[in-house]
């Protein structure tokens, strides 16, 4: 389809929706982008909020944004490096004009901060924050500052950045609300000025989890289009199921990892919650969840069942072969930030406590590990692994932190903390199966004792 640059102007009513492809959007997502909620935001104080260094994306904190931002020279660039600057003002525009609908339904708009934007806003609220986000992406995940176009000494992204400027990036990231939509970062992943980046990633998945978000969300799909060549497609492919935004792929990962990051299924609806109360301060819980220290002493013993994520913990008890499994907690310099993230970004969605799987999840294992000797109990079944001995001995301190005043659970946690309280191990019953099995032989052996007996007058 020819197009001019007339029809893309952004003046607001001056587009024809008939010139424009547009995606269809018939409902909200479940999971839409949401401010940080206030309860969240009086427990971070002022030290856990965005701080000025930290970049704003999104509509919601861009009223207190530092003027040295990076986004204008980071739009500059893309269309330095794009050729014809008229044809990429062109296809950014015609590429957000279309997903338009889908990128503003991604936003909880409570307090009508996007009902206050022209469209003529938004959509270069969309270019310049969404350049600049990618840009900052692809240096996480290690292309240098001359493949972006920019020189050593860049104060963004110069060769003697700090692993403190890229954590804080990371921070920003994962703030609660500071988001594009998805929709909108693969949207700008398929123009030029990326698809010339992409050769510059490395192609191992990172083990971070944080760059392995960035890296399975934003630079796989790119790759796959370049592949299968869908820039025509209105629609693509898995589209209507892809996650919302970078925090909700992560938490869904984090709950199901076996869950593809870009086709995630609709969340479930909410099934109530249970209430442990608020007596017995920080540890009130422990009533009904013992250390690993003192399950281990009760005869239970641990196995571990994935490499990662919060859920498909269980307990099993037959006979005297009772097993706690739960899946591999790796503990690094993101961890704790990370979880911040997914526990505040539960908490701001406002689904409902039996929602918070993560929150429940790390009230769990604070319960579970409160010294370094249930560190070292798990790490020796595989079930802790750590960057290195510091972070093991940190531990206990940095699941306390994470937990906080916390005493909701969901309802499969909840149960199992009952029945650990409840395991019995009398010494009886450590050799009930042993009894059994003996009772059984001796049956056995007396049997062929009999017929053996009774089989030579038999022949006669």
């Amino acid at each position: 389809m020819s197009t001019s640059w007339h029809k893309y102007e952004l003046v607001d009513g001056s587009d024809d929706p008939e010139d424009i492809p547009l995606v269809a959007v018939n409902e909200k997502p479940v999971r839409r982008i949401c401010k940080c909620h206030p309860s969240v935001l009086d427990e971070l104080g002022e030290k856990g909020k965005l701080q000025v260094s930290h970049p704003r994306f999104g509509p919601f904190y861009r009223e207190d944004e530092s003027e040295v931002s990076g986004k204008k020279e980071a739009w500059e660039k893309v269309l330095e490096k794009s050729g014809d600057k008229n044809r990429t003002i062109e296809n950014y525009l015609f590429a957000t004009r279309r997903i338009e609908k889908r990128a503003r339904a991604s936003y909880a708009d409570a307090g009508r901060v996007l009902h206050n934007l022209t469209e003529s806003q938004f959509r270069w609220m969309m270019i310049e924050d969404g350049c600049f986000f990618l840009q900052l992406a692809l240096f996480i995940l290690g292309v240098s500052s001359k493949q972006l176009g920019y020189p050593d000494n860049h104060i963004i992204f110069g060769k003697k950045k700090k692993k403190e400027d890229v954590n804080r990036w990371i921070e920003a990231i994962l703030f609660v609300g500071n988001q594009i939509p998805l929709v909108v970062l693969n949207e700008f992943m398929k123009q030029s000025f990326f698809q010339k980046i992409l050769n510059q990633v490395n192609s191992e998945t990172p083990s971070q989890l944080p760059k392995r978000i960035l890296y399975e969300l934003l630079v796989l799909p790119a790759r796959e289009h370049v592949t299968n060549q869908t820039v025509t497609s209105p629609k693509p492919r898995g589209e209507e199921q892809q996650p919302t935004d970078l925090l909700h792929a992560l938490h869904s990962f984090m709950l199901d990892p076996g869950r593809s990051l870009s086709n995630l299924n609709p969340d479930e609806a909410d099934t109530g919650d249970v209430d442990l109360g608020d007596s017995g301060g920080v540890h009130g819980t422990k009533d009904l969840t013992l250390s690993a220290s003192e399950l281990n002493k009760k005869g239970i013993r641990f196995r571990k069942v994935k490499e990662v994520g919060c859920t498909e913990i269980s307990f099993t008890d037959y006979f005297i072969f009772a097993r706690l499994y739960l899946p591999v907690f790796t503990i690094g310099d993101d961890t704790e930030l990370v979880f911040k993230s997914l526990k505040h970004y539960e908490e701001s969605q406002q689904q409902g406590k039996s929602k918070r799987e993560v929150r429940s999840y790390l009230q769990f294992m604070n319960d579970l590990i409160c010294t370094y000797e249930d560190v070292k109990l798990l790490a020796k079944k595989g079930i802790i692994k750590a960057d290195n001995p510091y972070h093991k001995e940190k531990l206990p301190t940095i699941l306390s932190n994470l937990a906080g005043q916390d005493k909701h659970t969901t309802p499969n946690l909840h149960l199992l903390r009952i029945q650990l309280r409840d395991y019995n191990i009398a010494p009886w019953e450590r050799f009930k199966l042993l009894a059994i099995l003996l009772f059984i032989l001796t049956l056995i052996q007396t049997v062929f004792a009999v017929l053996a007996y009774f089989r030579p007058s038999h022949q006669k």
